[in-house]
């Protein structure tokens, strides 16, 4: 499954871009406000990608330098080629037609159009794109997800798992991670809409057969849809996901999305799943975490996937 996610920053990270030690797979590692994961996932042409490594590390008032450069050193993430994925309020994702220009003039020529779209100088902006689905609309037009990140931004991660030992090859997304793991699905073959909901936001994808043709992210989270009188949360999470269906049943030639796979530590808020069910016209699972990938090391109960989606990127690099 070839990965169109251009590099990010590769400004930023240039000198990192010609390593490539080891061939033990891609490892991901997941900064988050309660503790860092990592994930190693070697796919080597077998059918079931394998998580050769898995591991959750909450800081726990401990200093994150030292927490990050143990799981570093534990992991020996300077031997094989790493990634980490953005969140979602570190980027902006941005859908324009593809300049006509050659294409080592591309960046030069997203960087002006974009310029007026972005809220800080596009001097500081570090940017990458990868196309769409070339069936899109059915027109002739080649359109792309431009993603724009302060430079400042991609340099800090960058600067922060470097300092702790880690080999930092890439930096990715979570709509690409989220298109990684739905990529795994047998429902993918037909097109699939993913959820994932964080404590205070979330994502959806809409895939077809490895490719991304739509993501919107959510501002409702599941700490949002706990039961309290009035709460209206879950009926305007159902409005987004159909609003997103319809998104893309009115933009792109494709038959209508029948299924909806959800992130399992959102399939377990209760009652989701039901009212997905009886809402909305569409199928509604959880993503098999246990019979889509092999796990070598134990498998954990909740598991952080973007972070194993990002350890399932392959690239190509376009920019």
């Amino acid at each position: 499954m070839p990965d169109r996610a251009v590099l990010l920053g590769r400004s930023v990270l240039f000198s990192l871009f010609s390593k490539r030690l080891g061939a033990g797979g891609l490892a991901a590692v997941g900064l988050y406000t309660d503790g860092v994961c990592v994930a190693r996932v070697r796919r080597d042409g077998i059918k079931k990608p394998i998580v050769d490594a898995y591991e959750f590390c909450p800081w726990a008032g401990e200093e994150e330098a030292k927490v990050l450069s143990r799981l570093a050193a534990r992991h020996q993430l300077k031997r094989v080629r790493c990634t980490t994925v953005l969140d979602l309020d570190e980027y902006k994702l941005i859908p324009t037609d593809a300049p006509d220009v050659r294409p080592d003039e591309l960046r030069a020529a997203l960087r002006w159009r974009l310029k007026d779209l972005i809220e800080f100088h596009v001097n500081d902006a570090a940017i990458d794109a990868f196309e769409l689905p070339k069936d899109n609309r059915g027109g002739q037009v080649r359109s792309m997800f431009a993603v724009v990140a302060k430079n400042g931004t991609i340099q800090a991660r960058a600067d922060r798992l470097c300092a702790a030992g880690v080999n930092l090859d890439v930096i990715d997304i979570p709509e690409l991670a989220q298109r990684n793991l739905a990529a795994l699905a047998p429902e993918d073959a037909a097109g699939v809409a993913f959820l994932a909901l964080t404590e205070t936001g979330g994502l959806i994808t809409i895939t077809k057969q490895t490719e991304l043709y739509f993501s919107r992210s959510l501002d409702i989270g599941a700490r949002a849809l706990g039961p309290h009188d009035g709460n209206d949360a879950p009926e305007r999470l159902i409005l987004e996901i159909q609003r997103s269906l319809d998104y893309f049943d009115s933009h792109f030639r494709q038959p209508p999305i029948g299924h909806l796979l959800l992130d399992p530590e959102t399939a377990v808020v209760p009652g989701l799943m039901e009212r997905f069910a009886s809402s909305l016209n569409i199928k509604v699972a959880a993503f098999d975490v246990g019979s889509l990938l092999e796990w070598r090391s134990e498998r954990p109960k909740t598991a952080r996937l973007p972070v194993v989606g990002a350890a399932l990127r392959e690239e190509i690099v376009a920019l």
